[in-house]
């Protein structure tokens, strides 16, 4: 990584621990730099408005949040399920020390203004869009996504604080719900496929004058 990209993450860094310490409102250019340790000047190289630095923070999230997915996704068997089990399991990165900071760029932008959340929307409306092309149930995708996006948002506003132990438990209880509905999903597949493949060989014997029971 080059010293300018180091400078950059670690300028992130500060602006991410000025919101979650002194709130959305104290997130001034003057207080990232004198949390950075950098000039003024030097954190005007790299972000020249507070909204370009807003951005950045979003940004940044949404890339660390498609990498743990891919990552995850490239651990699983390739299925219906698959990109939708990436999706449950990458939240656990989120436990990793990255929730605070999601929770910083989340409330700093809103706070600054509410149209630097677009491009984060955008983004989920992308993601829900991959994971409705699954093969799975548009409906049961969005259920388990929207359940994904309460249990996140719970937590970034400090109402829900389970225990390592108790957001493992629900994580399985999605996993199993998914595992469920593609089992489902396949067998409604599969079982139309048997009743034609006995009909087309039913069709084939009475043709050839046998019946089924004559086959050797």
């Amino acid at each position: 990584m080059s010293p300018s990209q180091n400078a950059r993450d670690a300028i992130l860094d500060a602006a991410e621990d000025v919101v979650r310490e002194s709130g959305a409102a104290h997130l001034t250019l003057d207080a990232v730099s004198a949390r950075a340790g950098v000039s003024k000047g030097g954190l005007l190289y790299h972000f020249r408005t507070k909204e370009a630095l807003l951005k950045a923070m979003l940004e940044r999230l949404r890339k660390a949040f498609t990498e743990a997915r891919k990552t995850e996704a490239a651990k699983l068997p390739e299925g219906p399920a698959q990109e939708l089990k990436a999706h449950i399991l990458s939240s656990e990165f989120l436990q990793e020390g990255k929730l605070k900071g999601i929770a910083a760029a989340l409330l700093a932008a809103g706070a600054h203004d509410p149209k630097l959340l677009k491009p984060a929307q955008e983004a989920r409306d992308s993601l829900l869009d991959e994971l409705n092309m699954s093969g799975l149930p548009v409906a049961f995708t969005t259920i388990i996504a929207l359940a994904l996006d309460g249990l996140l948002i719970l937590e970034i506003l400090g109402m829900f604080a389970p225990s390592r132990k108790e957001r493992q438990a629900v994580m399985n209880e999605l996993l199993r719900l998914v595992d469920a509905e593609e089992a489902r999903s396949f067998a409604q597949e599969v079982s139309p496929r048997r009743i034609r493949a006995k009909s087309d060989t039913a069709a084939q014997n009475r043709r050839g004058g046998r019946r089924p029971k004559d086959q050797a």
